[in-house]
């Protein structure tokens, strides 16, 4: 009973942690110059390589005098293109949890979850699919599970949980604190925007410190298992969301 009360996924589950979006903003602030090097140059890594399968897309992409496009073979480059970046984003996120746990990381740690590709990239596709239908549905059910699915690549890099798995805790997570989670979404929205203003060079702290929000996110919501023991989610396999 007392692993299963000191257990932060149960508490979150429970909704009796104490969320503070000021004070996971500074934490995360803080634990961004700490670590700064580290998840500047994973970024630049993650940056690099949209730029290199945009090159490589860009002959199969036709634009037609009438401003529309023709994207040749469309499906299978944006699947290849889930496998290469979803391990990727997936050690950013892992970067930022290990950070909040007081752990050494280094730019090597964005490459530490190819071994899970498969895994990465099937819980992607699955949340891109419903994002996607969500949208297509009066767009504010694409925005809730853009959100509500946050936490499902950690989740399966670190608790070992299947894609579908992943997904619903995740969406149990957030629907536990949806409007802290939004307002903190809502921050990292307004600093994404001086991008365009800055010529992109505010990305420089943006991208790092977006990874170290959602790794401390992750850590302060779920955490670590007790002892090695599975977590405790009795009913994570149901498809039902505790809103």
């Amino acid at each position: 009973m007392n692993d299963v009360q000191k257990d932060k996924l149960q508490q979150t589950l429970n909704r009796q942690y104490n969320f503070n979006v000021k004070q996971i903003l500074s934490n995360a602030a803080s634990l961004t110059k700490l670590n700064y090097s580290a998840l500047l140059q994973g970024s630049v890594v993650l940056f690099l390589t949209f730029v290199v399968i945009g090159l490589l897309a860009q002959p199969y992409i036709t634009v037609n005098n009438d401003g529309t496009y023709v994207f040749q073979h469309q499906s299978i480059i944006e699947i290849i293109a889930i496998c290469i970046v979803s391990p990727l984003v997936t050690g950013l996120y892992m970067m930022g949890v290990m950070n909040a746990r007081a752990q050494k990381t280094s730019v090597f740690t964005v490459f530490s979850f190819f071994p899970l590709l498969f895994l990465l990239a099937l819980t992607q596709l699955v949340n891109s699919i419903l994002v996607q239908l969500g949208l297509v549905l009066l767009i504010i059910p694409g925005l809730y599970f853009y959100l509500a699915s946050s936490f499902s690549l950690m989740l399966v890099a670190d608790r070992k949980l299947t894609p579908i798995s992943a997904i619903i805790l995740s969406c149990r997570v957030f629907n536990a604190y949806w409007t802290q989670i939004a307002a903190v979404y809502g921050v990292l929205f307004l600093l994404f925007l001086t991008a365009p203003l800055t010529l992109g060079f505010s990305l420089i702290w943006v991208l790092p410190f977006y990874f170290s929000v959602m790794g401390l996110l992750y850590q302060e919501l779920i955490g670590e298992q007790e002892g090695g023991k599975e977590a405790p989610i009795n009913d994570v396999n149901e498809s039902r969301f505790d809103a």
